[in-house]
């Protein structure tokens, strides 16, 4: 018998004339509810750029106001899914307790959004966290969804974004830098992908170093916000 793939629950589908056609669910009601009680659906209440919640007037939160003052801002933050609930459960077991089998249940949840890009940038982390993990967390979810895209970012090893305060964030040095592809990234447009959004510094970091090679805009994905 299938079992849901989030939390391995028996799946018993009736088969009707409105899902005859359509491919059998991965996961059970409960799951299902779980994942629809965190998706962002009403834009209006959020911030033009990044999708936080608006505290003023201005179509432009503050912590975007913020990062305005040193960086060019991305064209568009793309999100399905707040940063609670069963996402943060999934993403923290995923990252941190090395479920790599729950790769599968992101490739399924997650979708690319309709809006023109030439190229997908993964937001790369670590060699080492990678390799102490023995994966990659946002490269992996791209494979697992068939999703084409190229490794032109390399960071250096740099405390978890997590352990550090808004302050420690924004004076920290940018730790990104600029592989040796051969890929002409001028004039493209980029979506730039992550997992968690949160202050946006680390988009923004990643984003100057593919403006230095005269992007034409970046866009911004994330798993999470």
């Amino acid at each position: 018998m299938p079992r849901c793939i989030q939390c391995m629950t028996p799946l018993k589908e009736v088969i009707h004339v409105y899902n005859i056609f359509k491919p059998p669910s991965q996961f059970c009601e409960r799951c299902e509810q779980l994942w629809n009680n965190i998706t962002i659906t009403n834009h209006e209440d959020r911030c033009s750029k990044c999708l936080n919640i608006k505290t003023s007037n201005s179509n432009v939160c503050l912590d975007c106001q913020f990062l305005e003052k040193e960086f060019k801002l991305m064209d568009q933050l793309y999100c399905q899914y707040r940063y609670q609930g069963i996402m943060k459960d999934t993403l923290q077991q995923y990252k941190f307790m090395r479920d790599y089998e729950l790769s599968n249940v992101l490739s399924q949840k997650l979708q690319l959004p309709q809006t023109d890009y030439d190229l997908i940038v993964p937001i790369p982390s670590p060699f080492e966290r990678d390799a102490e993990r023995t994966y990659n967390p946002v490269v992996t979810v791209l494979d697992k969804m068939g999703v084409d895209y190229v490794n032109v970012l390399g960071t250096n090893i740099r405390p978890k974004q997590s352990e550090l305060g808004k302050l420690e964030r924004a004076n920290a040095s940018n730790p990104f830098y600029v592989k040796e592809v051969d890929i002409d990234l001028e004039d493209k447009v980029i979506l730039l992908i992550d997992d968690i959004y949160t202050t946006g510094l680390t988009i923004h970091h990643a984003g100057c170093k593919l403006l230095s090679l005269n992007v034409r805009k970046f866009k911004v994905i994330a798993f999470a916000r």
